[in-house]
């Protein structure tokens, strides 16, 4: 048997990530009985917007961003991907456009036992964790993002559209 300390960086990175990502789906489920759905997913909307700025705010300091936006997205992107245990894809449209596309979404796997198709509103989680992400990582810089494709509604991935509109 191995001691938490002869853990390889990877077992615990995987480790770590499932913990995190259990937290949050225990979290919602336990505010949604005790709140309800809508005031959890309120909630929940605004914490992961909130993290994730931090989060944006974090890995630009780590990487010490000087690229262009372009460049750096894809970074930033990918590090945020590593830490949600996401699927994903990201095809640049033109410079200041991305397709960001999840292909297989752990979040959707967990609340998927309490949502319907119809009634998940993990897109909004989605798009608010984007937008603090790119806000934390590129502040100054005004995102657009707009859903065109979702895996609770039959889609094969979800996929967003990540417009860099200039300066705020």
């Amino acid at each position: 048997m191995k001691k938490d300390t002869e853990l390889d960086a990877k077992t615990l990175l995987d480790l770590a990530i499932y913990a995190f990502l259990r937290l949050d789906g225990a979290w919602f489920i336990e505010t949604a009985a005790k709140f309800g759905v809508e005031a959890a997913t309120e909630l929940d909307i605004k914490a992961w917007e909130s993290f994730s700025e931090r989060l944006g705010r974090k890995i630009a300091n780590t990487l010490n961003l000087q690229g262009n936006f372009h460049d750096e997205f894809l970074n930033v992107m990918k590090i945020q991907n590593t830490v949600m245990n996401m699927k994903t894809e990201i095809i640049p449209v033109n410079e200041n456009q991305f397709l960001f596309r999840t292909l297989d979404c752990e979040v959707w796997k967990m609340v998927s036992k309490k949502w319907t198709p119809e009634t998940a509103p993990c897109y909004k989680v989605t798009q608010a964790s984007i937008q603090g992400l790119l806000r934390g990582a590129f502040p100054g810089l005004k995102i657009e993002i707009v859903q065109k494709k979702m895996i609770p509604k039959g889609d094969p991935y979800c996929e967003v559209e990540i417009t860099n509109k200039g300066n705020n």
